[in-house]
């Protein structure tokens, strides 16, 4: 059995809960615990906690996924550090609603605890007029894998999860290799 850990990182409001909601609810069958607590308003306090069980293709090998999610709001800054400790892949989801420069600020919190290899990015919010065109938006991360999405529509959202699961699974393989 395999255990990987996939952080959801982002602006506040970004849509790193929506994604864990719709992942919920389109794998039923594979979740098997939730941990959330909000304010009235929708905030996340604190984090968000989904675990999932698959079998993958990849040599029928089990895994279990736990998915975290960062609190966006600044007064939770502090605790980000510790959510990207031994972190398989982190899922950044882009705002596409806000400015590059308000995302890039919240993508630079990872420097230097988080490998860009295992960064994968969801252009969320694709639906909404005035969107950052997606091409900026891969420009911006060159090299970095972009998924567009619409996660309060679950468009995209399981791409995105599959993404993350390959960067950490071949991750995972190169550091078997090299030990």
């Amino acid at each position: 059995m395999r255990e990987l850990r996939i952080v959801y990182h982002g602006l506040g409001m970004a849509g790193k809960t929506t994604n864990l909601e719709k992942l919920k609810e389109i794998y039923t069958d594979k979740a098997y615990d939730r941990i959330h607590q909000q304010t009235n308003e929708g905030r996340t306090v604190y984090l968000d906690m989904l675990m999932l069980k698959f079998q993958t293709r990849v040599q029928g090998l089990y895994v279990t996924i736990s998915l975290f999610s960062t609190p966006g709001q600044q007064r939770f800054k502090i605790l980000r550090p510790w959510l990207f400790g031994n972190t398989s892949a982190v899922v950044f989801v882009f705002d596409s609603s806000r400015s590059i420069q308000e995302n890039m600020e919240s993508f630079h919190e990872m420097e230097g605890i988080v490998s860009k290899n295992k960064v994968v990015v969801q252009a969320n919010k694709r639906d909404i007029p005035n969107a950052i065109p997606l091409e900026v938006i891969k420009e911006t991360f060159n090299g970095i894998p972009v998924i567009p999405a619409v996660a309060k529509d679950g468009i995209g959202v399981v791409e995105t999860l599959k993404e993350a699961i390959k960067i950490a699974l071949t991750d995972e393989e190169r550091v078997v290799r090299s030990s």
